[in-house]
Parts: structure tokens; sequence; C-alpha cells
């Protein structure tokens, strides 16, 4: 999470409108320590409600649960998001290890469910020109029930992940991580390496990194168009200023 000066992330997102509680729409991170879940109660009362997607225009707003990841037990997490009246979360490997079991990932699910969250989408995690381990990624998603895996790939991934998702009907949503990134910094490199590529590879707009890259985010947004498939909506104030 970016260092800022005068605009914080509560005051920012309300301005915005888009999330409650200080969550933003989706939250970036790099791949973290593997750390195991630990084992999660399960309430028998009834999920709370949860804002509809028209609550939003349409979108599916959610947050990244590396905003909790203070919160590394992960009952403690799923009790905290709770209380953050939003319908979908981006898992990711600090709350949820991808060697997880297929029990365990039930179990995380279930707990998220109980709450009224659904996981759609896991990351941001790396992928390489490694099939089979691509492929565990995959399976692990699909396990998970998410619909996007936020992707750091290498060049030569891009064959390996073509064939997954059309296997696997799961999209590769490759992210920016700043002026740091000298791999996918800039969404004309992302639009290159995704021309003629199946549909559902395509781009995670992380907003504050695109702004300390120096990119504004709308003409990243508009550059890519049809290939953005989820957004990591971070506030970053340059300036220091109100």
């Amino acid at each position: 999470m970016e260092k800022k000066k005068g605009l914080n992330r509560r005051r920012f997102l309300w301005r915005s409108g888009v999330a409650v509680g200080g969550a933003a729409l989706l939250h970036g991170c790099a791949p973290g320590e593997v750390e195991e879940p630990s084992d999660v109660a399960i309430s028998e009362t009834p999920a709370p409600a949860r804002p509809s997607e028209d609550a939003y225009g349409g979108f599916k707003v959610g947050f990244q649960s590396y905003s909790l990841r203070h919160f590394k037990e992960f009952d403690a997490f799923v009790e905290q998001a709770s209380r953050l009246n939003l319908p979908y979360v981006e898992l990711y490997r600090g709350h949820l290890a991808i060697d997880s079991s297929p029990e365990q990932v039930q179990k995380a699910r279930q707990a998220l469910e109980a709450v009224g969250i659904q996981a759609n989408a896991f990351g941001v995690e790396n992928f390489s020109a490694n099939h089979e381990q691509n492929e565990a990624l995959f399976q692990f998603g699909q396990a998970l029930g998410v619909t996007n895996l936020s992707a750091n790939p290498s060049k030569d991934a891009f064959d390996s992940l073509e064939k997954l998702v059309q296997q696997y009907d799961i999209r590769i949503a490759i992210h920016n991580h700043g002026p740091e990134d000298e791999r996918w910094r800039m969404p004309e490199w992302i639009l290159e390496a995704v021309d003629g590529r199946d549909e559902r590879i395509g781009a995670c707009v992380d907003t504050g990194h695109y702004i300390r890259a120096g990119v504004k985010p709308p003409d990243a947004i508009r550059l890519l168009g049809s290939r953005v498939l989820g957004v990591h909506l971070k506030d970053f104030d340059q300036s220091g200023e109100e």
C-alpha cells in the first residue's frame, strides 16, 4: 500500500462513494508468504443481506483481502470482512494458501458464504511457461469458485494461459505494479501481450500503481477497453494536498 499525505483511504472512498467502512473496490498486492489457514468456525445464523450489483451501477464491488492482512487467522479475517458490507472478495495467499487441501478450500468458501461474501477472484499470483504449475493454480481457483486470477505472468506464459482459460473458463487479469514494474508498467505493454489472445486474458487495472507510474487511470482503461477484467481502486496523493 502506498504511503501518502493528506488524503487517506477512508476519506477517498467516502468521497467517491464506492464502498463502505474504508474498503476499496479491490486492493492489489504482490504475492505474499504462504500461511496455512486456521480452522474456521462457521456460523449457523443466516448470512446478512449485502448490496446488490445494482447499488454500484452493475459492477461487482468487493475488497482485496490483503487490506485485512493484519487479521491473519481466517476466522478473525472473516469476522472483520463481514463488517464491510461488501458482497465480494479477492483473496490472497496470506489468507488461503494455494496448496490448501480441497477440504480447507471448501471450509473457507463456506465461512465466507455464511457472512454473505463470495470469493470471485484470487491473486496476485505469478505464472510462467510451466504449464503444470499454472494448471495447479487454475484447479485451486476452480475449487474456490473464482472468476478471475489476478496475475503477474512472464512473457513466455501466454501459450499455457490461453489453453487454461479455455479449459477452466477462469480469466487471467494482468496486474500492473507501478514504476518498478519492468514487465507490465504500461497499459500498451499489456495490450500488446494479449493481442490476438483469448478474450479471457486481460488486465486488472491498479489505479494507484498507474498514478505512481505516471499513467492516468482513465486513459489506461480507455486504451485497454474490453480487456479490463478487474480494477484495484486505490487512492494516491502525489501532491500531499487535500
